[in-house]
């Protein structure tokens, strides 16, 4: 093959059909999105490339030489092989990226995951699903490890490993027995938690953290009155009124398992928690990863 002939490219095959097909450069550049004086080049180059005359230019028309009617066939004939790969990766591709693998904190995988999972389930049968619930640091190494394509929690973590980008946006709550004479003020300020008993999740470091740094009493430690590893006990504890507790509002909202608590935004000052989505740096989510995604950012602003 000639140094002219390794220089031809798609584009200037596909701008030769086009204007082979319409007959006309105004229309041939409209149907590529392209400029006309673009695919005037690109037909000028493949010409040059071939050696060849492939349209009597008139003032309306193109009028195609016997060389372009003789070479549009192998010109469609190679964009059709083409086109016929390109479907045929993207079917291998969808086919070998058809799992679903996640890891999230416990308590979004026991309120809202399950009900967006079942639903994507229904619409996407053929996906196969594998869930993690872990606590932060296995949520990322299942990331790392590629067990798992992304991650969710609610709080950052070291940009060297991973990327990460966000979810939803919700604001730290007291989570309460709907009896509770918390549950029927309107407004809840960070003050209003000094008369109640604190249930605390001894697990969660950061969130620990938060709440030492906003919680009103200065003339004390933050001392909770239960310290408890898991936030389904917690919130067992919780809803028969031995006592409150600090969360994201994200965490309990649409937890079907807790109808008789009720999240109320903290004010004074109000605190905005992320959900924050990990992945591995430098991979794009696959399309069952992106889908689940929105359904699942869907079913959380409903909620908030």
């Amino acid at each position: 093959m000639s140094n002219a002939l390794q220089s031809v490219t798609i584009r200037q095959l596909r701008a030769f059909a086009e204007t082979y097909r319409l007959r006309n450069l105004t229309h041939a550049a409209e149907s590529l999105h392209l400029t006309q004086s673009a695919v005037s080049a690109l037909i000028r180059q493949f010409e040059e490339s071939l050696g060849v005359q492939l349209f009597e230019r008139t003032t309306r028309l193109l009028r195609p030489t016997k060389a372009a009617d003789e070479v549009i066939v192998d010109v469609r004939d190679v964009l059709n092989r083409i086109t016929a790969m390109h479907t045929h990766m993207q079917e291998a591709a969808e086919k070998g990226n058809a799992v679903l693998a996640f890891s999230c904190v416990p308590a979004l995988a026991a309120s809202v995951v399950p009900t967006v999972l079942a639903e994507f389930k229904r619409r996407h049968p053929k996906v196969r699903t594998l869930v993690f619930d872990d606590g932060d640091g296995m949520l990322i190494d299942r990331v790392l490890s590629e067990e798992a394509e992304f991650s969710i929690s609610s709080f950052a973590h070291d940009p060297e490993a991973v990327a990460q980008f966000p979810l939803h946006e919700d604001f730290v709550s007291v989570v309460c027995a709907r009896s509770s004479a918390l549950a029927a003020k309107d407004t809840v300020t960070w003050v209003d938690l000094l008369e109640q008993p604190i249930i605390n999740l001894s697990k969660g470091v950061a969130l620990q953290q938060l709440i030492s740094e906003f919680f009103p009493d200065v003339n004390r430690a933050f001392k909770p009155a239960y310290n408890i590893g898991f936030i389904d006990t917690a919130l067992a504890m919780a809803s028969q009124g031995l006592g409150v507790v600090i969360l994201p509002g994200y965490f309990v909202k649409g937890n079907p398992h807790y109808t008789s608590l009720i999240a109320k935004k903290l004010h004074d000052p109000v605190v905005a928690q992320k959900l924050i989505i990990h992945t591995r740096k430098g991979r794009a989510l696959s399309r069952q990863a992106e889908t689940f995604l929105a359904m699942l950012r869907e079913q959380l602003q409903l909620l908030s």
